[in-house]
Parts: structure tokens; C-alpha cells; sequence
């Protein structure tokens, strides 16, 4: 068995990013960091042993990112492939474990449990019914492994057979609902995730949060607003998505979009790239977000 790990980074910072990579590589995963920032700033002589470094030189969304990351470890002959976001927090012999709960030689996905790092909160998987209604789940207390249809891509480990039978991430959606769409399109084909709840991973989620009611908020730049309410309306163009999960997503989205307004300072740049992303969504505009 061949493990690598891919890590996108985008101007990370450096000390987390490398404490990350030393702890993935401390279990014998090979370490692929794809360094999507505009400016480069990592050292290739100075990568933790047992990291390599894609520099792609522009911000070109953490999708093709993890892409290059993917058809590099696939072409180094890797069996599994894992993914980290570059401000995860794991604890040392997380990986050795996370990949020994997998089914080698078939298609599969395991993913941890996953705590927002800031609020100390469940990050909860997501059960889809048939019929496109998601549920959160978030079963801390389970025995064993448990299925689910939904994860964030950082944390998970799946086999090489399910880029084979699925296929890679959509650079079409650049940034926001890169791993709903994936595993979606996963289950799609009848290819099971699992979430494994003795494996605890802390995630840093969003620029801040606040509670408005009975909701959690996140805050994120009008930037980052932009693609989650643009590809909420792209979903729907998606055949494997279900229209009532799509619906959801968008109303979701664009109310959670709605009360942020509210309480941030630069409401014009917000109002404008809500704008934008409700003509571009309904365009069908795909990739980074047009000048």
C-alpha cells in the first residue's frame, strides 16, 4: 500500500503548515503540498523529509489544486490518497489509523470527526435521503465506523479506485461546495463514506462566527460569498445533485448571506458580489469569479 497526502495551501501560514505536514509524514504518508498562492512563499529546501512541493503560481481554486495533487500521487503509484486543508490540526499516528480503517482494493471513503477549532463545535456529516432532504449527523458516541454521504474533503482518505469510478474534484466550482459535489457524485455511484468516530480532527471554518437566533453564522469575505452563492445555483446544473438538496443549499446559503449582511462594515462590496453571484449562478458562469 502507496499513501500520499495532499495539503493545498494558499498563503498559509508557514509554521502550522509544516507542523501539519511533519505529523502526516511522522506516520509514512508521502506529503504533496500544492502551493496556490499568488505569490509563492514556500522553501523547497526547507519542507519537512518525506514532502514534495507543486507551486502552481496563481490562485486557481482549491479544486485544481487538489488535482494536481491528485494526478501526482496517482502517478507516483499511490493506493490511497489523503487531504488536508493546510490550517487542520491532527495528532500525531491520526493518518496510520485513519488509512487502516479503509477497505483496501475497492472504492471507498473514511473521514474523522470533525470539531470547529474556534467555537470547539461538531463540524456533522451529512445523510441525503433519496429523495434530497440532508440531515446532519454527528454520532461521537458509535462503536464503529457509520455511513454518511457527505464530508469535508479535509481529514478524508479514499482509495485510489474512487478517482478511477468517480472521477476528481470540479474546478468548475473553484472553491465552495467542492466536496458536497464530489461526494454527491460519489454516492452517485454507489461508493460508501464513512466517518470514523474515534478519529477527532480540529478544523478552522470561515473567518469568524456569530449566532443570530437560533443559527450559527460564519463569517467569510465577500469574495469567499460570492462562490457559495454562485455554485448553490450551479448544483442544480448537476445531474447527479438532488434538486430538493440543491433547493435547500440555495435557500441555506442565501440566508445565512442575508443576516452576514447586517453585520459586517463593507455592506456595498458585499451587497455587489451577492449580485454578481445570483446573475453569474443563473448564467451558469463556472470557474474563478469573471473581473
Amino acid at each position: 500500500m502507496e499513501a500520499y497526502c495532499i495539503i493545498v495551501a494558499y498563503r498559509p501560514e508557514v509554521g502550522q503548515l509544516f507542523d501539519l505536514s511533519a505529523r502526516v509524514a511522522g506516520d509514512g504518508v508521502k506529503v504533496i503540498i500544492v502551493d496556490n498562492s499568488e505569490i509563492p512563499t514556500l522553501d523547497r529546501v526547507a519542507l519537512p523529509g518525506g514532502c514534495t512541493l507543486i507551486t502552481i503560481g496563481y490562485n486557481s481554486g482549491i479544486a485544481h489544486a487538489q488535482n494536481a495533487g491528485v494526478a501526482a500521487a496517482i502517478a507516483a503509484g499511490a493506493s490511497v490518497l489523503v487531504f488536508f486543508d493546510q490550517d487542520s490540526r491532527i495528532e500525531p499516528g491520526f493518518v496510520k489509523s485513519l488509512i487502516s480503517s479503509l477497505r483496501h482494493g475497492s472504492a471507498e471513503i473514511v473521514s474523522p470527526l470533525s470539531v470547529d477549532e474556534a467555537t470547539n463545535t461538531p463540524l456533522p456529516s451529512i445523510r441525503v435521503s433519496r429523495y434530497g432532504w440532508s440531515t446532519p449527523i454527528h454520532a461521537a458516541d458509535a462503536a464503529g465506523r457509520y455511513p454518511v454521504d457527505m464530508v469535508i474533503s479535509s481529514g478524508t482518505a479514499a482509495t485510489r479506485q474512487v478517482f478511477e469510478t468517480a472521477g476528481t474534484f470540479d474546478d468548475g466550482l473553484f472553491i465552495d461546495l467542492v466536496d458536497a459535489e464530489w461526494c454527491l457524485r460519489c454516492r452517485a455511484r454507489q461508493i460508501p463514506i464513512y466517518v470514523v468516530p474515534s478519529l477527532v480532527m480540529r478544523h478552522s471554518v470561515g473567518l469568524g462566527h456569530f449566532r443570530f437566533g437560533t443559527l450559527t453564522i460564519s463569517v467569510h469575505s465577500p469574495m469567499r460569498c460570492y462562490y457559495q452563492i454562485r455554485n448553490s445555483f450551479l448544483l442544480f446544473r448537476k445531474p447527479h445533485i438532488p434538486p430538493i438538496f440543491a433547493l435547500k443549499q440555495l435557500v441555506a446559503t442565501l440566508l445565512s448571506r442575508v443576516i452576514l449582511l447586517f453585520f459586517v462594515k463593507d455592506r456595498l462590496s458585499y451587497l455587489k458580489s451577492y449580485l454578481f453571484a445570483v446573475r453569474d449562478g443563473l448564467k451558469g458562469v463556472t470557474g474563478a469569479r469573471p473581473a
